[in-house]
């Protein structure tokens, strides 16, 4: 049953807050679901100043949760070594257009199906969502793309929109299980030592992470220093270039990067990252990702970058 909401009432969602509250710890005050998501989520439900800044947080949870999609299956897809000939080119992977990554997911999903291997990510994102994320950046493409000129424009557009972004929201409760890591050390074999990304703030919390059956062996290339990692259904892969980090200069925290685009000539080529929680962008060394970018040019069947 979809969610049913008094759109004159934002705060009126009882399905989907019965979900965060099974989710909430209640002493932290955090949404157990990945950083980005949370975070802008969060923010649009209690941290906003005026209804501008209200549906840009809203566009900001909306892209957050296709980053996390389209980070993790291919992701996935490395850790499988699935080829991606087919599906999508390699540029459509660098893309940074949010329709273009939401392609690619679909795109993914039903090659990897077509070759008999069921990807993990299949179980969090049905068929059926894929469509309602589709139809949502179609039909509504004033939600992705239009400003709004004035309050009451963000508030006709946060109206028409927030009913399908949460409904989206709700058909991906497995999100709740997906953790996203900065692997830091090891205390031994079977046990990492990562910061974990969780909940709307931004407090660093470093936990150990206990490996189980065949994770050490199946993973263990991904862990050393600078991998941002995810661990989802027993598997842990990792989400670098899509994903990265920057420290504040204390090192006190850490914020999550995600992937917006690609710039610069041969001599000086970067990745270009949105720093969740701030309006800014933050640039990365291409090379520091060769070896994941290689990688994924394999998947393409291309010779390294």
């Amino acid at each position: 049953m979809k969610v049913q909401l008094d759109l004159s009432n934002f705060d009126t969602c009882p399905q989907y807050n019965e979900w965060l509250d099974e989710q909430h710890a209640e002493q932290s005050g955090k949404l157990d679901i990945p950083s980005p998501i949370a975070h802008y989520f969060y923010r649009f439900e209690n941290g906003y100043e005026n209804e501008l800044q209200r549906l840009h947080l809203l566009r900001d949870t909306w892209e957050a949760i296709i980053d996390v999609l389209h980070a993790t299956v291919i992701a996935e897809c490395r850790f499988r070594k699935v080829s991606l000939a087919d599906p999508i080119m390699f540029r459509d992977f660098f893309s940074d257009s949010v329709g273009q990554r939401l392609l690619n997911i679909e795109r993914i999903i039903s090659h990897a199906k077509g070759l008999g291997i069921g990807l993990q990510i299949s179980e969090i994102v049905s068929d059926s969502t894929l469509q309602a994320m589709r139809d949502l950046n179609q039909s509504r493409n004033g939600f992705s793309h239009s400003a709004a000129q004035s309050e009451s424009q963000a508030r006709t557009w946060i109206s028409e929109c927030y009913e399908d972004v949460i409904n989206i929201l709700d058909d991906l409760r497995g999100l709740a299980d997906i953790k996203v890591l900065r692997y830091l050390g090891q205390i031994d074999n079977r046990t990492l030592r990562c910061e974990v990304f969780r909940g709307h703030g931004f407090t660093k919390t470093i936990n150990s992470i206990m490996l189980r059956g065949n994770q050490l062996a199946d993973s263990q290339r991904y862990f050393q220093q600078g991998q941002v990692l995810v661990s989802y259904s027993e598997c842990i892969f990792g989400l670098r270039p899509l994903v990265y980090y920057r420290e504040d200069a204390a090192g006190h925290t850490t914020k999550l990067c995600m992937f917006r685009k690609t710039r610069g000539d041969t001599t000086n080529r970067r990745v270009e990252y949105e720093v969740v929680g701030e309006s800014a962008r933050w640039d990365e060394d291409r090379a520091v990702f060769k070896a994941e970018i290689d990688e994924l040019r394999g998947l393409f069947g291309l010779p390294p970058d």
